[in-house]
């Protein structure tokens, strides 16, 4: 029975997450995430003979969105991601400077928008979109009866960083308890760190 491959790649100053996911069967791949380093993710699809159909975004902060442009240039692929995040994507290369002292590429916009409950096609294997706004307005996590990638909503031992101006702990507070209700031996992969499982990640307490 085909099933999903993940490899995770840990990349950038922000030691941020990029996943391949793909359809061992197809071949067929999403880029979840592409970070920092845009020449090193399109040679792990080229080197892994991977046919890539989307990219996904959890959220739009610019350490999770630096290596997109080279990756849709490679590959012609379509950007897909909640339409709460877009303005990020518009601030993203003044953040980078910001925060990374760096001028880095242009970042594209979306070619279409999730939200809850829509499926991601992965080969003949799909992922569900589950709306978890918080960290930022547009967050959403994708999960599927083995894995839910979080993005920066939930780590392993703690949760998303709510002090931007356009965050809300309350929100964060709600999403969290949302990915809690999955199944506790779903894995999570998340936006930075070690992975952890839906029943270990905020031991003892979700609060």
């Amino acid at each position: 029975m085909p099933k999903l491959e993940i490899r995770p790649f840990s990349l950038g100053e922000l030691a941020t997450n990029c996943y391949l996911v793909w359809d061992e069967h197809s071949r067929a791949a999403i880029i979840i995430d592409p970070a920092d380093d845009g020449s090193f993710i399109t040679e792990q699809i080229l080197e892994l003979q991977l046919t890539p159909t989307a990219i996904v975004l959890t959220h739009g902060h610019f350490d999770h969105v630096l290596g997109m442009l080279e990756v849709k240039l490679n590959f012609d692929v379509p950007i897909l991601m909640h339409e709460a995040d877009v303005f990020l994507l518009r601030q993203a290369q003044s953040s980078a400077l910001h925060w990374l002292k760096r001028q880095v590429d242009p970042v594209p916009l979306p070619d279409n928008y999730l939200s809850a409950g829509q499926k991601i096609k992965v080969g003949t294997q799909t992922l569900e979109v589950l709306e978890t706004p918080g960290h930022t307005p547009g967050s959403i996590s994708l999960f599927n009866d083995e894995v839910v990638f979080t993005g920066d909503t939930l780590f392993k031992d703690t949760v998303g960083r709510t002090d931007f101006r356009y965050s809300s702990h309350e929100q964060l507070v709600e999403s969290v308890h949302h990915l809690l209700e999955l199944p506790s031996n779903l894995l999570v992969l998340s936006g930075h760190g070690e992975l952890t499982t839906v029943g270990e990640a905020l031991e003892p307490s979700s609060e």
